[in-house]
C-alpha cells in the first residue's frame, strides 16, 4: 500500500490534510490490510467505506483526499462511485426492511457485519441479532415470584410509613400538649381535609407509573417520557397549589362543612393545624408523582428512603416543636410541614442526579434542533396523564363513600358500635395497604408483557397476571390473619369496656374476608390499568357502588341495630368479592396484548 501511494501524484494534497483526515486515511489502509486478508470482502468494505465517507464530507472535515486514495485504489472512477453508492443504499434500505427493524422496539433484528475474529469464515455477511422479546421469552415463575416479592417488600414498608406522620402528631400531642384533649380533638376534625385530598387525586400518581412502564416497555424515546412526566408534574403541582389557597384562605368554610362550632378552642386549633398543612399540599403532591415514576422503573429502594427520612425529620421537629417550644398541635402541623418538603426535595433531587427530569421539559425527539422550551406544558403533555383523571378520580371517590358510609352507620347504631368500628376499621385500613404494592406491581412489571410484537400471542402476559393475582392471595391471606389476630385478641389494647371488646370481636370472621377480598381486588386492578381498562373498571365501580348503598339500605330497613353492624361488613366484603369475580373473568377472556401501537 506505501509502495503504490507514494507513486502518486497527490504528495502535495496528502501532506496538506488535517490531523483529522490522517486518522481517517489511517482508518481506510487498516480496512485495504482487512481486505487483502480476507476478513472482509471487497463489496462489505466499500459499502462501509462510503458510509462512513458520507459522514466525513457532511462534517467537511477535508474527506476528499481519502475519497481519492480509496477510488484509485480500486479502480473506481466518481461516476462509477456514485451509481455503485446509490446501488448500495437501495440494497441496505431493502434488507433493514426485510429483516424486520421496527421503530417501537420492542423486539428488533440488526445487519452487522462479520469482523476479522467472527465466526463467518466467509466474512462481510449479514448476520441477526435478535434482542430477547420477555412476551416471548421463557418465563420462569419461580424467577418472577421472587422479584415481585422483592418489589413489594419496599413498597409495603413506604405505605406504612407514610400515615406514621399524622399518627406521630396524635402521639406527640396526645402526650405532651397542655390541652391534649381539645388538639387531639382538633387533629381528628382537621385530618380530612389535610390527608383525604392526597388520596382523593391520586390519578397523577396512577398516571405516571402507566406512563414510565409503557414508555419502557417500547423503547419510548426518553425525550418524549419526560415530557409526559413533566405534563404530569404540572397537574400535580396546579392541583396542589389550588387545594393550598382553599385551605389557608377558607379554613372556616371547610371546618363548618364537617359540623365544628364556629366559636369555641376547638374551632381555633383545627383551623390554625389545617392552615399550615395547607402550605405542604404542593410538597405532599409533588411526592406522590416522583415516588410513581421512580417505582415504574422498579425501583423501590429510593422511594423508601427518601419516605423514611421524611419520617425520621418528623420525629425529631415534634418533639423539639411540641414537648420543647410547647406548641402543641400548631407545632405538630409545622413538623409535618416540614418533613413533607424534606421527602420531596429527597426525591426530586435523586430525579434531577438521574437526569430523569427538567425545568424547563426537553424539546420533542422529533425536533433535532431543540428551541428554548416554556414551563407551561402543552396540550400534547398533559393528555396522557388527563386520561386517568375521570375513572382513577371515580374510583378513589367510590371507595372513600364506602367507608364514609361504614362510619356514619356505625355512629348511627349506637357509642358501642361507633367505638367498636374505630377498632376494626384502623386495623383494617392498616391491613388493607398491604394490598397497595400489588397494584404497582401490575402496572409497572405488566407492560413488557402485553406491549404490541408480532409474536407476542398474550400468553407470558397471561401468565404474569396469574402471578400477581396468586401474590394477592398470599399476601392477602397474611394480612387478613394478621387483622384476625390483632381484632380478636387485640381489642383490649384499645379499651376496657367489655362491651366494646365483644362488639369488635363479633365481625372478626367478615373483617377477616374484606382484607383478603379487598387485597385480591387491588391485584387485579393493577393488571386492568396495565392493559388500560379504565372505562370497564370505572363501570364496574359504579355498578359495585350503587349495589352496596341499596344494600344498606335494605339493612336499615329490615334488621334489628343488633344485627346492623355485623352485615355492614358483609356487605362491604360483598363488594370486594363481586369485583374479584368479574375482573377475574374479563381478565381471562381478554387476549393480553395492547392492539395500538405505541410508536409509529
Amino acid at each position: 500500500i506505501t509502495t503504490h501511494i507514494k507513486k502518486m501524484d497527490n504528495r502535495n494534497l496528502l501532506a496538506a490534510r488535517s490531523s483529522s483526515t490522517s486518522s481517517s486515511f489511517l482508518t481506510a489502509q487498516s480496512k485495504r490490510r482487512s481486505i487483502r486478508r480476507g476478513s472482509l470482502n471487497a463489496p462489505s468494505a466499500i459499502s462501509r467505506w462510503k458510509e462512513e465517507e458520507e459522514e466525513e464530507e457532511g462534517k467537511g472535515n477535508g474527506g476528499d483526499g481519502d475519497r481519492r486514495v480509496f477510488s484509485h485504489w480500486f479502480g473506481v472512477t466518481n461516476n462509477n462511485r456514485e451509481k455503485q453508492g446509490q446501488g448500495q443504499r437501495r440494497r441496505r434500505r431493502r434488507q433493514r426492511q426485510s429483516s424486520g427493524v421496527r421503530a417501537h422496539g420492542t423486539t428488533f433484528s440488526a445487519a452487522s457485519y462479520a469482523s476479522g475474529n467472527g465466526d463467518d469464515a466467509a466474512g462481510g455477511e449479514a448476520i441477526r441479532a435478535e434482542e430477547e422479546d420477555p412476551s416471548t421469552a421463557p418465563l420462569v415463575v419461580r424467577d418472577k415470584i421472587k422479584g415481585i416479592i422483592l418489589f413489594v417488600l419496599p413498597l409495603m414498608a413506604s405505605n406504612v410509613i407514610s400515615p406514621l406522620l399524622t399518627m406521630t402528631d396524635t402521639a406527640f400531642v396526645g402526650r405532651y400538649a397542655s390541652d391534649a384533649v381539645v388538639s387531639l380533638a382538633a387533629l381528628g376534625v382537621a385530618t380530612p381535609l389535610t390527608d383525604y385530598p392526597v388520596n382523593l387525586f391520586m390519578f397523577v400518581t396512577a398516571g405516571v407509573t402507566s406512563i414510565v412502564s409503557n414508555g419502557l416497555a417500547v423503547r419510548e424515546p426518553k425525550r418524549d417520557m419526560e415530557r409526559k412526566v413533566y405534563g404530569a408534574m404540572f397537574i400535580s403541582f396546579t392541583l396542589a397549589i389550588t387545594l393550598a389557597a382553599l385551605l389557608v384562605c377558607f379554613p372556616d368554610a371547610l371546618l363548618s362543612l364537617l359540623g365544628v362550632e364556629k366559636i369555641g378552642p376547638l374551632r381555633e386549633v383545627a383551623r390554625k393545624y389545617v392552615q399550615i398543612r395547607g402550605l405542604a399540599m404542593p410538597a405532599a403532591f409533588l411526592t406522590g408523582a416522583g415516588y410513581a415514576s421512580l417505582v415504574a422503573r422498579e425501583d423501590t429502594i429510593t422511594p423508601l428512603m427518601c419516605v423514611s427520612l421524611a419520617a425520621i425529620t418528623n420525629v425529631i421537629l415534634d418533639y423539639v416543636a411540641v414537648v420543647t417550644l410547647k406548641q402543641g398541635a400548631t407545632g405538630a402541623a409545622w413538623a409535618t410541614s416540614a418533613s413533607l418538603y424534606v421527602g420531596a426535595i429527597c426525591i426530586f433531587t435523586v430525579l434531577r442526579r438521574r437526569k430523569l427530569f427538567h425545568i424547563p421539559p426537553p424539546a420533542p425527539s422529533t425536533q433535532m434542533i431543540s428551541p428554548p422550551m416554556s414551563i407551561i406544558p402543552t396540550k400534547e403533555m398533559c393528555a396522557p396523564v388527563m386520561k386517568f383523571f375521570a375513572p382513577i378520580t371515580f374510583l378513589s371517590f367510590s371507595i372513600l363513600s364506602l367507608y364514609v358510609v361504614l362510619i356514619l352507620q356505625a355512629n348511627a347504631i349506637g357509642n358501642v358500635a361507633s367505638a367498636a368500628h374505630r377498632i376494626a376499621g384502623n386495623i383494617f385500613t392498616v391491613c388493607a395497604l398491604c394490598g397497595d404494592p400489588l397494584v404497582q406491581v401490575g402496572q409497572t412489571m405488566l407492560p413488557k408483557y402485553i406491549a404490541f410484537t408480532p409474536k407476542n400471542d398474550g400468553r407470558n402476559a397471561r401468565k404474569m397476571a396469574l402471578i400477581v393475582q396468586a401474590m394477592g392471595y398470599m399476601v392477602g391471606i397474611v394480612s387478613a390473619s394478621i387483622c384476625f389476630w390483632l381484632l380478636y385478641f387485640g381489642a383490649s389494647g384499645f379499651t376496657t369496656d367489655s362491651s366494646v371488646i365483644a362488639c369488635a370481636r363479633s365481625v372478626v370472621l367478615p373483617v377477616f374476608a374484606a382484607t383478603v377480598a379487598n387485597i385480591v381486588s387491588k391485584s387485579l386492578y393493577g393488571v386492568m390499568v396495565a392493559m388500560k381498562q379504565l372505562s370497564f373498571l370505572a363501570g364496574l365501580t359504579a355498578i359495585g357502588t350503587s349495589t352496596f348503598m341499596a344494600a344498606v339500605f335494605a339493612i336499615n330497613k329490615y334488621l334489628n341495630p343488633e344485627a346492623r353492624y355485623y352485615a355492614l361488613w358483609w356487605c362491604l366484603f360483598s363488594y370486594y368479592a363481586i369485583a374479584v369475580v368479574v375482573l377475574t373473568i374479563r381478565v381471562a377472556t381478554t387476549r393480553l396484548v395492547n392492539k395500538e401501537r405505541y410508536l409509529s
